[in-house]
């Protein structure tokens, strides 16, 4: 089987039409531009020799699961998405032949040369593009798709005075999930203040959070 890209549920993105348009900062990029895991890039970053560094291979994985999302507006830190960008070129550019033969064993409609090609190119543009105007934004879908991650795009560059101001999805992303495991802690001291295992003092500390 091959690998999709993710549509939102119940969008109306026909399979036939895979891979649809991938757009990145308003741009139309080269078609399998956003196919990060059909090259299957991850399995060259050797996470555990890495993983207690500030940057490395979790921020690479966490772009490649988000890049290929359909129909909403997706974004990143530049200067992250540059280090993710560069790294995908370099495991592109030095594991060509076992890049070319993972994509050999995807079902797709044509040589494996396309969507290596396509990668390759739309990398290197991404990777100016961000560094030109100092923004990751990308979306696949159609023209409509496209105007939605515009907006995006400007209504990020707004200062936070103006009402119109909505800060990037990966900002609000971050903001939503954390929110929400603060939440779910709190519910769990509460539940832990009720179940009459703790001193008064104790209790009553843990209901004040």
């Amino acid at each position: 089987m091959a690998q999709k890209m993710t549509p939102i549920p119940n969008s109306p993105y026909p399979d036939h039409e895979f891979p649809w348009s991938f757009y990145f900062n308003g741009v139309l990029m080269p078609k399998w531009g956003a196919c990060w895991g059909f090259a299957e890039l991850t399995r060259f970053l050797e996470p555990d020799k890495h993983w207690d560094n500030d940057v490395g291979p979790r921020d690479i994985y966490l772009i490649e699961c988000q890049i290929d999302h359909v129909g909403v507006p997706e974004s990143a830190d530049p200067d992250l998405f540059i280090y993710a960008v560069q790294e995908v070129l370099c495991i592109l550019l030095a594991q060509r032949e076992a890049v070319m033969e993972s994509l050999r064993t995807r079902s797709v409609s044509c040589d494996a040369d396309e969507p290596y090609e396509g990668l390759v190119s739309a990398a290197i543009q991404m990777r100016r593009l961000t560094s030109e105007q100092r923004m990751a934004f990308w979306t696949s879908g159609y023209e409509e798709d496209r105007l939605r991650l515009v907006e995006s795009m400007e209504h990020a560059r707004l200062p936070t005075s103006d009402p119109r101001h909505a800060s990037p999805p990966h900002l609000r992303r971050y903001a939503g999930e954390l929110a929400w495991r603060i939440k779910d802690q709190e519910s769990k001291l509460h539940s832990l203040a009720q179940s009459g295992q703790f001193h008064k003092d104790l209790r009553r500390e843990l209901h004040a959070i």
